[in-house]
């Protein structure tokens, strides 16, 4: 059984977190270009959370150049440099790599994106090993159960309806609660093996229990309603940057053990002194909602 991270573990991750989100946001071309979403979003700005998500993810409506490309690695590597060194903590091992590596050319319009990974140094431990790459390897800051920070970029995103917050003075855009959950809606439908032919997926979908547990903490605490006329305009968009089918809403049924077999990874995530209820309990939830939106695949 994997440990519970403890509360100062848990405090450091959130703090370099925010950190990264900072760091990407201080730029003020790549803060016109990129979004915050998923985990982070809710957890760093939106402040709804039952459980700890490691990575960052970011949408953007378009892509990068080749020459923007070259351009965002360096930018990135040093606005987190930047960032993190006053908080006592260096960045190295940083790398920027197109995801997947090759499209082809009728998915490369809508499909793919950007991940960025990078290991971190306290201080001290940086000075030590310097000049010993292996060694600073060796003894780069745990997080989670990796030493590497991942920041994955997401091409051709919906990104209308995105929100500017501030975070700690800095200003950032985030997707809204609606977006997370119209977004969450199509993770779990893009699993599906009726989405695998579109991305030419030949292999299984990957479960997704914790979207489930994310959708109803969000409808539940925003009070949102997906079956208004402006939530389903920004589900059909949504859906239709990936070309997911809405119609796929109306298989999540079909799933619930494909997704239960992940929610034993959902458990070692909560945060402490959250009691999560069992799985049927989100699932039915979701499946209600999914129930609501039968007429926009039924017309």
């Amino acid at each position: 059984m994997k440990k519970h991270p403890s509360d100062n573990d848990i405090q450091r991750l959130d703090r370099i977190k925010k950190l990264v989100v900072i760091a990407v946001f201080s730029d003020d071309q790549l803060m016109e270009r990129l979004v915050l979403k998923g985990g982070n979003a809710l957890d760093i700005v939106h402040r709804i959370s039952t459980r700890a998500s490691i990575d960052v993810d970011l949408s953007m409506a378009d892509e990068f150049t080749a020459a923007e490309r070259l351009v965002v690695r360096d930018k990135l590597e040093h606005v987190l440099k930047q960032t993190f060194r006053p908080a006592g903590y260096e960045v190295f091992d940083v790398k920027m790599e197109d995801k997947p590596p090759a499209l082809t050319p009728d998915m490369a319009d809508f499909w793919g994106g950007y991940c960025v990974e990078f290991k971190l140094a306290e201080r001290s431990v940086f000075d030590k090993f310097s000049t010993d790459v292996q060694q600073l390897r060796r003894n780069a800051l745990p997080l989670g159960q990796s030493s590497k920070f991942l920041i994955d970029i997401s091409k051709f995103e919906y990104t209308t309806g995105k929100q500017p917050k501030n975070l700690d003075g800095y200003r950032i855009f985030v997707y809204s609660p609606e977006m997370i959950v119209a977004e969450k809606l199509r993770a779990i439908c893009q699993q599906m093996p009726e989405y695998g032919p579109v991305i030419k997926r030949s292999r299984a979908g990957t479960s997704r229990a914790r979207d489930f547990l994310d959708i109803l903490t969000l409808v539940t605490t925003r009070d949102i309603n997906m079956d208004t006329r402006d939530n389903r305009s920004l589900l059909s968009h949504i859906f239709t940057a990936k070309k997911v089918p809405l119609a796929l809403i109306g298989l999540i049924g079909k799933y619930r053990e494909f997704h239960q077999m992940d929610f034993h990874a959902v458990k070692d995530t909560v945060r402490p002194g959250v009691i999560l209820k069992d799985f049927n309990f989100y699932f039915d939830f979701v499946l209600d909602l999914a129930q609501r939106l039968k007429s926009l695949w039924n017309v």
